[in-house]
């Protein structure tokens, strides 16, 4: 186990008693488990559950259902993150300050830190308001709405588990690459999936812009966000929403797609302002429940395409 510094200790106290997120599942808590992962993401988590096999225990920080934006870290997030021999997180500003005080906090000795989001050929963000003039570019960190662009990451994985345990390298690689495949059979068949989709029904309206990688990847416009930017810490003002109504009446859109984890409340109030109906259940920043055919990344891809499809179909 890695050792606490004294700031740690006092972060721990800030944040309140232990939680009952950060442990490791039954099937990864045996004494064969040789590196101990920690992903912010329960997507990324599954990716490294995917590559590392048995040999490899993660935990997620962040909880099914919960929004990444405004997660906080409990203690045992902090004791999980202490004890990790990799932290691995998205990065582009998706954990924000919270990741950095926590990493920053505790003395975590030997651990390598990666961050997978700058390694897959970011996007800037879409939103008009990320595009203002800025002495810095915004970029988009929903990356693995788009199953090409997880390729990279996965591979990315892969290579570092190789660094942090460099006797399985050679499984971590071989894992990497069969994974793979199956990203390769999932573009496939969201493709399929799709052409019952006319290109100019591929429209879409969403919680805040997360869809953007999806949009490019598929050949859908994204007409508008009920929180325009990449984050949902904040509320639309009175004239963002009148500008979202207008944009739906332009674009004859069909459907106002809410993320699980994600307020509906602004939704249904353009909804009914609009007449076009709201389609909740999708899930962008964390898997379901484990064990669920949406506690993995192919399955909440799988589940997002067809509640689109059916929705603009």
């Amino acid at each position: 186990m890695r050792h606490f510094s004294v700031a740690l200790w006092l972060v721990a106290g800030l944040f309140g008693v232990a939680c009952t997120r950060g442990t490791l599942p039954p099937s990864q808590q045996a004494s064969e488990v040789r590196v101990n992962v920690v992903s912010t993401s329960s997507i990324i988590g599954d990716w490294a559950r995917q590559v590392g096999g048995d040999g490899v225990g993660v935990v997620d920080l962040i909880p099914p259902g919960v929004d990444p934006h405004s997660f906080q870290p409990g203690a045992r997030d902090i004791v999980s993150v202490a004890d990790a021999d990799l932290v691995l997180f998205v990065g582009l500003n998706l954990e924000g300050q919270w990741l950095r005080e926590t990493i920053t906090n505790v003395e975590a000795k030997g651990a390598s830190h990666l961050a997978v989001g700058p390694l897959v050929e970011p996007m800037l963000a879409s939103s008009e308001e990320e595009r203002a003039p800025r002495a810095e570019a915004v970029l988009d960190p929903h990356f693995w709405m788009d199953p090409v662009r997880a390729k990279l990451a996965v591979l990315a994985i892969a290579e570092e588990l190789a660094k942090v345990d460099p006797g399985h390298g050679d499984e971590y690689r071989d894992n990497a690459v069969a994974y793979s495949k199956k990203l390769d059979d999932l573009h496939q068949w969201i493709n399929a999936e799709l052409q019952d989709v006319p290109l100019s029904d591929r429209i879409l309206v969403t919680s805040h812009d997360s869809l953007g990688y999806f949009s490019e990847r598929y050949g859908f416009r994204v007409v508008g966000a009920i929180i325009p930017g990449i984050s949902t810490e904040r509320d639309p003002s009175a004239s963002e929403m009148a500008d979202l109504v207008d944009a739906i009446r332009l674009n004859d859109a069909k459907a106002i797609f809410v993320e699980a984890a994600v307020d509906d409340r602004m939704a249904r109030r353009i909804s009914e302002e609009t007449g076009v109906p709201v389609v909740d259940g999708l899930r962008v920043g964390t898997l379901g429940p484990v064990d669920s055919d949406i506690g993995t990344y192919d399955g909440m891809m799988r589940r997002n395409v067809e509640i689109i499809v059916k929705a603009l179909r």
